[in-house]
């Protein structure tokens, strides 16, 4: 049983009695590529801790496993409260993280966490299509 949610992009959230990242791995890859997502989708794996908290394990579309994700934690929560699992305000907890989800009667999201800057860069105005 999976339950599909857009949230700019598509997501298949499966809640599970328990996850882990093996389990992302191994079934991640298949369900992606599943007849009914023809354009691919992201998969979360769920587990419902309480009504407050909820753990997630992503496999991303194109990119593979994930350690954090604010789509999938969005799609994740904005599923489970819909399921009647979890209250409005959730915390989701990912191997990389955790972010605060609040959502709306109109099923809109807030999220709210920490930022962290990974990287640091420069782009060429070539890029662009500007000439040096």
């Amino acid at each position: 049983t999976f339950n599909a949610a857009g949230i700019g992009n598509p997501h298949c959230v499966i809640v599970l009695p328990e996850i882990s990242a093996d389990l992302a791995r191994q079934y991640g890859p298949h369900i992606e590529v599943h007849k009914n997502f023809p354009n691919r989708i992201n998969v979360q794996f769920l587990k419902v801790l309480d009504r407050r908290n909820v753990q997630i394990e992503i496999w991303e579309r194109g990119a593979g496993y994930t350690l954090a994700s604010g789509s999938s934690s969005s799609a994740s929560a904005a599923v489970a409260h819909k399921l009647g699992l979890i209250d409005a305000h959730v915390t989701v907890h990912m191997p990389g993280g955790t972010i605060g989800i609040e959502i709306s009667p109109d099923f809109s999201v807030k999220m709210t966490g920490p930022t962290t800057r990974v990287a640091t860069g420069e782009l060429h105005a070539e890029l662009f299509g500007i000439k040096v």
